[in-house]
């Protein structure tokens, strides 16, 4: 009995914002986030980015306009997608080897499902670790 990524509840913890709106839209919406993140999505609803406040920060910091700057020019590109369907178990591995600054999760599609927190990473951390104490 292996638990899958599709067994997570992905749909908090962010917000979405489109690859051409400004930053000013990107911090709008990233007031209104638990957990504060954008997930930058195209016109086919496929991840093309995240943006968080240190992203946001930067891009201030440098002088940049917020009313006219695009989130495609700000956002961070190390993301990692996973499918409903891939097993926690091996999702975990991947996560821990490869350390990247997202992970989202996609469909059969490659549309956007559903962002991988910190907190949904501790229950599929928790969730293995049930399961292999139960010899599952």
């Amino acid at each position: 009995m292996s638990k899958t990524v599709g067994d997570l509840n992905l749909e908090d913890e962010h917000t979405t914002v489109g690859i051409d709106d400004t930053l000013q839209e990107a911090a709008l919406r990233l007031l209104t986030t638990s957990g504060g993140i954008l997930v930058v999505l195209d016109d086919d609803q496929r991840v093309k980015g995240v943006i968080g406040q240190r992203q946001l920060i930067k891009a201030l910091s440098e002088g940049v306009d917020a009313t006219e700057s695009h989130c495609h020019g700000h956002m961070e590109m190390d993301f990692m997608k996973v499918h409903l369907k891939d097993s926690l178990k091996n999702v975990l591995k991947d996560i821990k080897t490869r350390t990247p600054q997202a992970v989202v999760a996609v469909d059969e599609n490659e549309e956007f499902v559903g962002y991988f927190s910190p907190s949904d990473y501790q229950d599929a951390v928790d969730l293995v670790a049930n399961l292999k104490g139960l010899n599952l």
